[in-house]
């Protein structure tokens, strides 16, 4: 799967759009410009070309490490949220978010608009765009952060965050599946292999202590 993904990066794809789709068989296979997979997750960024990524795009390394010191939440889970929900498309439509305006999830974060539009009110801005990558790191960066509070979780511990970012507080407080659970620990990995990833292209954000704690 890393092949795919690098040889995607290398021709400018998304990696969303090589269609990985669930087949009856647990085989590869490949297509005429397509490659199908037999796993129900999307393809994700490769933690190789982080660095790259934040490169390639003028402002976002600013962005992130602001975020990642105001928030004091590792720029990798911040990283690690963003591409599990969008693979880092400005405009990418999730359930009932078909344009900008729409409730429904919407952009970078896929956040939907009535905890957009919270995160705004609470970080005193009149506005601003789920499209906007400064403000979708500020936004994960601050949910983190506001969840510490309420579900009483220290925001290092990335898996417990991600549940209540993907189900909600109350979704979360409720309980999650073991399912859902199992992918938490996922993005918490993959956010420990892309703060490892910062480093060593010298990113050098000042961030809290990198431990994760593994949810109980």
């Amino acid at each position: 799967m890393v092949l795919v993904e690098q040889l995607c990066w290398r021709l400018t794809l998304p990696v969303h759009a090589v269609g990985c789709v669930k087949l009856g068989f647990g085989r590869w296979a490949l297509g005429i410009g397509l490659w199908f997979c037999a796993s129900d997750a999307q393809a994700h960024t490769p933690t190789s070309v982080m660095c790259e990524l934040l490169a390639k795009n003028p402002g976002w390394e600013d962005a992130l490490r602001a975020a990642s010191v105001k928030w004091k939440v590792n720029p990798g889970a911040i990283l690690a949220v963003i591409d599990y929900e969008s693979r880092f498309r400005a405009d990418a439509k999730g359930q009932g978010g078909r344009e900008e305006k729409a409730l429904g999830n919407y952009g970078f974060t896929q956040a939907n608009l009535r905890t957009w539009n919270w995160f705004l009110r609470d970080t005193k801005r009149a506005g601003g765009s789920r499209s906007d990558f400064g403000l979708a790191v500020d936004f994960v960066g601050w949910h983190f952060a506001t969840m510490e509070r309420r579900i009483k979780s220290p925001r290092h511990n990335v898996a417990n965050h991600y549940l209540a970012y993907k189900l909600g507080e109350g979704g979360y407080q409720r309980g999650a599946s073991a399912h859902s659970r199992q992918l938490a620990y996922r993005i918490e990995a993959r956010a420990k292999s892309h703060d490892l990833a910062l480093r060593s292209c010298g990113f050098g954000a000042q961030t809290p202590d990198t431990e994760q704690a593994s949810m109980p």
